[in-house]
């Protein structure tokens, strides 16, 4: 009795193994994850979630992203793929708080970042989009569409002083700015520097002698002295 029941126990730890492996090697093969039996999916949840999000029916998708925040409760992205899947079942209240939820968790969530500004500038409140999108500068992440939210933000008073508010506070975020306003100049992007110039806002040099040209080119002569209180590099 004693040497069959050791036996089963032997047996169980060998398929923990095995499923504890096989959902760790999912990380490299992402095709693995389907063969993980559920009870053993940690990196496997979130693959399985990540595809059914994007193509499984609604109510599927639901239902592997509420699978996900039960076992991954503190990532941002587990609350991101909820509001996604709750979008497609047609609950919009429930997205948007599960949207919120990710925002809160963490500032590295694009996606979360993204929607966050989307209700900050729909509700007027360009303080918060701000510093949304001061969180996307930072992230530097190629598929959000930076230049156009920008444009939106400061093609208003209040949303040109948020930005230059953000401007005086820093980060590391300001690089990726100060390239945008290079890149993508205009009256709008230059009213908002100078307003940050003016209230304190410093930037590196090199990149204030190539903003300084485009100034005297564009007709902002006056503005131009502004960007010589650069910060020199070490």
């Amino acid at each position: 009795m004693i040497r069959n029941l050791w036996a089963c126990l032997m047996v169980v730890f060998a398929l923990c193994a095995v499923g504890a492996q096989i959902d760790r090697s999912v990380r490299r093969q992402p095709f693995l994850a389907p063969l993980v039996p559920p009870p053993f999916r940690s990196f496997a949840q979130w693959q399985i979630t990540v595809t059914s999000v994007r193509s499984a029916p609604p109510p599927a998708a639901l239902a592997e992203a509420r699978r996900l925040v039960e076992r991954s409760p503190v990532p941002s992205e587990s609350f991101t793929f909820l509001a996604v899947a709750l979008e497609r079942n047609g609950d919009r209240k429930g997205s948007g708080l599960a949207i919120q939820r990710a925002a809160l968790r963490g500032w590295r969530d694009p996606i979360a970042q993204r929607a966050m500004y989307d209700i900050a500038l729909t509700a007027g409140d360009h303080t918060e989009a701000a510093r949304r999108l001061a969180a996307l500068y930072g992230l530097q992440d190629d598929q959000t569409p930076l230049k156009g939210m920008t444009d939106n933000l400061v093609s208003t008073q209040a949303g040109r002083q948020a930005m230059a508010d953000s401007l005086v506070t820093g980060g590391y975020w300001t690089k990726a700015f100060m390239r945008a306003a290079v890149s993508g100049f205009s009256p709008n992007m230059a009213t908002t520097v100078n307003a940050g110039f003016r209230r304190g806002a410093v930037i590196d040099c090199q990149t204030a002698t190539v903003l300084k040209r485009l100034y005297l080119e564009k007709g902002f002569a006056g503005d131009a002295p502004l960007l010589d209180k650069c910060r020199r590099k070490d």
